[in-house]
């Protein structure tokens, strides 16, 4: 396994990072000891860097995994929260302490900034996050982002540890400009010494029958310190590291490359209140002239966030 540092942070972490969306409840929603057991494999093969957010719902995962290891401090974690005031932040920067035991986190971003307005109207959160920085409670702040515009802007500000972007070969997802615009605000994030650490190489799940090529492209990019990848079996973990050592593993064989589709439950029906439509970054997601939830596959990135936007609990994978 190769390490990095995180840009001018100090903190080390495998460039594999452990994405850990895809089994949470939002996606695979695997029982908690299944997950644990693949985040467990995972560090005993040298992965030391995970991904998480409070709306993943995935801190029992980490938490139990960690539990089994004889030093899970040297599991660095990187948690998000959508917080937009500083009631919000506080109550998730607590959130993570309790749920994953930790006195001080590792890495807490703003979860999706859309653009500089939206961080702008985060100013709350962002002062209890500093705040917490400054008082020790945690080691590097920053934020996760689809726009292009938005690394580019967040390399220029100094308070700005870690830059989480979304970038994969086909550039699916990316709000603003083509997958040029974001490799080069990837680039100069990184000239200015920010930590860096992509999502979504493969567009979600878009990208899955491409998975090979599309993880040897997130891993050639020299400016990424690390690369988040979702797993939702052993089979799939084993054959992502595999890729990334430079090998084909035997695991590839028992790959089940799924076309996921989203679900509409009949009961409760769509209410049409536009909750998973605001959440959508990707806009694949609308309302229809019948006044329900409209899905276009094409756009969608397979984050699962309309998931957790609807109140009715009326969408889900299938």
């Amino acid at each position: 396994m190769d390490y990095r540092v995180l840009g001018k942070t100090g903190i080390s972490v495998s460039r594999m990072c452990f994405g850990s969306l895809t089994m949470g409840p939002l996606c695979a929603n695997l029982p908690v000891e299944q997950g644990a057991d693949i985040l467990y494999q995972a560090f005993l093969s040298g992965v030391s860097f995970v991904d998480t957010a409070e709306q993943y719902r995935t801190y029992p995962y980490i938490k139990a995994a960690l539990d089994r290891l004889e030093e899970p401090e040297r599991i660095v974690i990187s948690t998000k929260t959508y917080g937009y005031t500083d009631r919000e932040a506080a109550w998730a920067v607590e959130d993570a302490r309790l749920a994953l035991r930790r006195n001080r986190l590792d890495i807490f971003l703003l979860h999706e900034v859309r653009d500089l307005e939206d961080f702008q109207e985060r100013e709350g959160a962002w002062r209890i996050l500093s705040e917490a920085k400054a008082n020790g409670v945690i080691k590097a702040i920053g934020l996760s982002t689809h726009s292009a515009a938005v690394v580019a802007w967040a390399a220029e500000q100094e308070e700005i540890d870690i830059i989480h972007p979304l970038v994969n070969m086909s550039g699916i997802g990316i709000l603003d400009g083509s997958r040029e615009d974001m490799l080069a605000a990837i680039h100069l994030a990184g000239q200015k010494g920010k930590g860096l650490f992509s999502m979504k190489a493969l567009g979600g799940g878009a990208l899955m029958h491409q998975a090979r090529e599309a993880l040897n492209w997130a891993f050639s990019q020299t400016d990424l310190d690390a690369v988040a990848v979702g797993c939702k079996d052993i089979n799939e973990f084993r054959t992502n590291l595999g890729w990334f050592e430079g090998r084909e593993p035997e695991e590839a064989a028992f790959l089940h490359l799924l076309d996921r589709n989203i679900a509409f439950d009949k009961e409760p029906r769509c209410h049409g209140c536009g909750a998973c439509v605001e959440r959508c970054a990707a806009g694949a997601m609308s309302i229809g002239e019948d006044g329900t939830a409209q899905w276009e596959k094409a756009k969608c990135i397979y984050c699962g966030y309309c998931i957790a936007a609807c109140p009715w609990f009326c969408l889900s994978f299938c």
